[in-house]
C-alpha cells in the first residue's frame, strides 16, 4: 500500500506539472503573437508616417521657387541686368521643374556670352557662371573674332577700331587668326603692329602695319619671310620709316622697298645674311 500511496502521489504530482507547462506554454504563445501583432502594427505605422512625411518634402521640394540668382565671372561687355533679363523668364517655375538647358542656351543667344553654365544650389538659388568672348580682331565691318578665330557678331561694334581688321575668303577665319598671331610674335618686339591683315584667294598675304606702311608678304614661306624682314628692320628699315610706303618680302633674297619718292626705290639684297 505504501508503495502505491507513494505511488499516486508520485502519478497526480506529475500530472499538475504537465498542466502547468501547458498553460505556461499557451501563455507564451499567445504573448508571442500579441507581440508580432504589435510589432507589425508598429511598422505599418512608420511606414504610413515616411510614406506621408516623403509625400510632404516632395511637395515641399517642386513647389520651392527661386528666390536668389548668383552670377559669377569676369564681366565686361555683358551686364548683370542681361543675365536677369533672360532668367527672369524663368524664374516663376519651382527649382525642380525649371530647364537649365533652355535657359543655357538662351544666355548663350548673347554674342559677347562664349558659354553659360548652370546649377541648383538648394534650397532657393540658381548659380549662374559667365564666360565672356574675347576680341582679338575685326572681321568685316560687322564681327570679330576671338583667339580661336570663331567669329561672333554683337549688335555693335563701335569703339573696337583699335583692333586690327582680318580678312580672307569665307571659312579662312581660323586659318587667318593663326598667321596674325604668329606674325605679331615675330613683329612685337620690333614694336611693330599690324593694322591690316588681308589673305586673297590666291593665297598670298598682305598686311599694313601700325605705321601706315604696306607689307606685301607673298604665299610661299611666309613666316619666314616675316621672321627675316623683323631681324632686318631695325637696321635697315627703322630709319626712314617716314619715307617708305611699301616692303616686298616676295624675293626669294631680298626685300624691295617703294619710297613715297619712285626715284628712291631700291632691292635691298639679303644673300649675304
Amino acid at each position: 500500500m505504501v508503495g502505491f500511496i507513494a505511488k499516486r502521489r508520485n502519478s497526480r504530482h506529475r500530472g499538475a506539472s504537465l498542466r502547468k507547462e501547458k498553460g505556461e506554454s499557451l501563455l507564451q504563445t499567445r504573448l508571442a503573437v500579441i507581440k508580432k501583432i504589435m510589432l507589425v502594427g508598429l511598422a505599418v505605422t512608420l511606414v504610413m508616417l515616411v510614406f506621408l512625411n516623403s509625400r510632404t518634402i516632395v511637395k515641399d521640394i517642386n513647389q520651392q521657387k527661386i528666390e536668389f540668382v548668383s552670377i559669377q565671372g569676369n564681366l565686361s561687355k555683358v551686364t548683370e541686368n542681361d543675365i536677369k533679363a533672360v532668367v527672369f523668364d524663368f524664374i516663376n517655375q519651382s527649382m525642380v521643374a525649371i530647364d537649365l538647358n533652355k535657359i543655357q542656351q538662351a544666355l548663350e543667344n548673347n554674342a559677347w556670352i562664349q558659354t553659360a553654365s548652370l546649377r541648383r544650389k538648394w534650397p532657393n538659388t540658381l548659380m549662374i557662371n559667365v564666360t565672356e568672348e574675347i576680341a582679338i580682331a575685326r572681321w568685316g565691318e560687322t564681327q570679330l573674332l576671338n583667339q580661336e578665330g570663331r567669329l561672333f557678331a554683337p549688335p555693335s561694334i563701335a569703339g573696337m577700331s583699335n583692333l586690327a581688321e582680318l580678312s580672307g575668303p569665307a571659312g579662312s577665319e581660323k586659318k587667318v587668326m593663326e598667321q596674325y598671331q604668329l606674325f605679331n610674335q615675330l613683329l612685337f618686339p620690333k614694336n611693330l603692329r599690324i593694322a591690316s591683315l588681308n589673305l586673297n584667294r590666291r593665297g598670298s598675304w598682305t598686311m599694313k602695319l601700325n605705321n601706315e606702311i604696306t607689307v606685301a608678304v607673298g604665299s610661299i614661306r611666309p613666316v619666314e619671310k616675316v621672321r627675316r624682314f623683323a631681324g632686318v628692320y631695325e637696321t635697315l628699315f627703322a630709319g626712314q620709316i617716314a619715307s617708305i610706303e611699301t616692303i616686298d618680302l616676295r624675293y626669294e633674297d631680298g626685300i624691295a622697298v617703294r619710297h613715297k619718292t619712285s626715284m628712291n626705290d631700291a632691292l635691298i639684297s639679303m644673300q649675304t645674311r
